[in-house]
């Protein structure tokens, strides 16, 4: 028996403007229902889109700017026997701790809706926070990155590495700075295809960095993975339950402090 949450009926919408500041950018965005709304209209229904319309001219018209709504669907959720309304704020999170980032305008508050993202990821965003999912997985976002191109020296490191694997449980690199080695040890996960992956460091500060170097590393991967940590990606619990499913390996990134 599903357990039903109070709530009104709304729409999470997203739309674009087209002009030169906004180029490549989405906003994601609520918008309250008539009273007498179904509460699961199908997406892009008539009624979800009057209302996701209504809401956007509320801060366009005055400034004359035109825009397309490009999604629109009921924020009704069902999940783990429970039925729920989520917001677009849940939606936010889910996009900033898949490291997509917020819009940079002139005016701070103007950007916090907006993010960097094609309408697919956006859409996939919006099903992630009504699985009550923290992040999305590499392969459910769809940016234009290029595959890295490992130098000569990477390459032998990460070969030799995979190759001691097979025999040990140990192996050190003697690597200068800049070596690049976040990404070749990345590339190594990749390349044994390790389930459980423990990043343990002593700079809580560089967690960001490990997981920039994820998305270079995991979006050309075919079997999927997760990243997680205290401030980024998927809970650890979640990609446990995951990786014991068979769903996908993953990586977490630890701080001794």
């Amino acid at each position: 028996m599903a357990q039903y949450v109070s709530f009104s009926p709304r729409v999470i919408y997203v739309f674009r403007i087209n002009d030169i500041a906004h180029n490549g950018m989405l906003k994601i965005g609520m918008a309250t229902l008539p009273d007498d709304a179904p509460l699961e209209a199908e997406p892009n229904s008539r009624q979800l889109n009057e209302a996701a319309r209504a809401r956007i001219r509320q801060y366009t018209q005055t400034a004359a700017v035109s825009f397309d709504l490009l999604h629109a669907e009921s924020a009704v959720a069902h999940h783990d026997k429970k039925v729920f309304s989520i917001t677009d704020s849940n939606v936010h999170e889910v996009l900033l701790r898949s490291g997509i980032k917020r819009g940079e305008f002139a005016e701070e508050d103007m950007g916090r809706e907006w993010f960097a993202v094609d309408l697919e990821t956006a859409k996939r965003a919006i099903t992630a926070a009504k699985q009550e999912r923290k992040a999305l997985t590499t392969d459910e976002i769809s940016l234009d990155i290029s595959p890295i191109v490992f130098r000569p020296e990477q390459k032998e490191a990460i070969d030799k590495t995979c190759a001691k694997f097979k025999k040990s449980s140990q192996m050190l690199w003697n690597a200068k700075m800049r070596f690049g080695k976040t990404l070749c040890a990345l590339q190594v996960v990749a390349n044994c295809q390790f389930r459980r992956t423990i990043i343990l460091t002593h700079r809580p500060v560089v967690d960001k960095g490990w997981f920039d170097d994820f998305n270079k590393i995991f979006r050309f991967v075919q079997t999927t993975y997760n990243y997680g940590s205290r401030n980024i990606g998927t809970d650890l619990l979640d990609m446990e339950n995951y990786c014991l499913l068979g769903k996908s390996n993953y990586i977490y990134f630890a701080s001794m402090q």
